[in-house]
């Protein structure tokens, strides 16, 4: 048996009706809630209750994806992930792929949390699910993982990127070089 989808409509500027069926379990603990928030929340609404726990839903997601938090602690160790070059004393190179928890943080909030990608004919992709964290230059090519390069990409649109610096796979698993225009040599 299948269930019917959601219902989201707008009924008026930043207001929406949402209608949607819940199991046994869901309505006894929505029951339970309005009995324990009735000084908060006096006249039981259930809407109410469903925003202060998709609020806190939400805190815990981002916590767990992004280790989202109000006071983000230093590292242990500082410079662990990066070197220092002998003739570069003062460039560090990132030897880490990983993005600092502070730089996604920031990223998703800049990017408010859907895809950034922008079409040529300046349209923005509206994508909210499956983003990736996107190296605007690819790491493999020496794009440190800083919040001026990273920024966030549906899987689609992430994977186009991609395959616009790499290439794309053939069937073998090798990867087609994009075309490249040739650039004339000097004498």
């Amino acid at each position: 048996m299948t269930r019917p989808r959601a219902v989201i409509e707008t009924t008026s500027r930043e207001r929406y009706r949402v209608q949607f069926t819940i199991g046994k379990k869901s309505h006894d603990t929505l029951r339970s809630l309005q009995a324990l928030l009735r000084r908060e929340i006096p006249d039981g609404d259930a809407g109410a209750i469903v925003e202060r726990a998709l609020s806190l839903l939400l805190e815990k997601v981002e916590k767990s994806k992004f280790a989202a938090t109000a006071k983000p602690r230093r590292a242990i160790r500082r410079g662990t992930d990066t070197a220092r070059m002998p003739n570069e004393a003062r460039t560090p190179v990132v030897l880490s792929r990983d993005i600092p928890n502070s730089v996604e943080r920031a990223a998703w909030r800049r990017d408010g949390g859907r895809c950034a990608f922008v079409s040529k004919d300046g349209v923005r992709c509206k994508e909210r699910s499956f983003l990736e964290f996107h190296h605007v230059q690819a790491h493999a090519r020496g794009g440190p993982p800083t919040l001026d390069n990273i920024s966030l990409r549906c899987w689609r649109h992430n994977q186009y990127e991609a395959e616009l610096v790499f290439g794309t796979k053939t069937q073998s698993g090798r990867r087609e070089v994009p075309h490249s225009p040739r650039t004339p040599s000097t004498p």
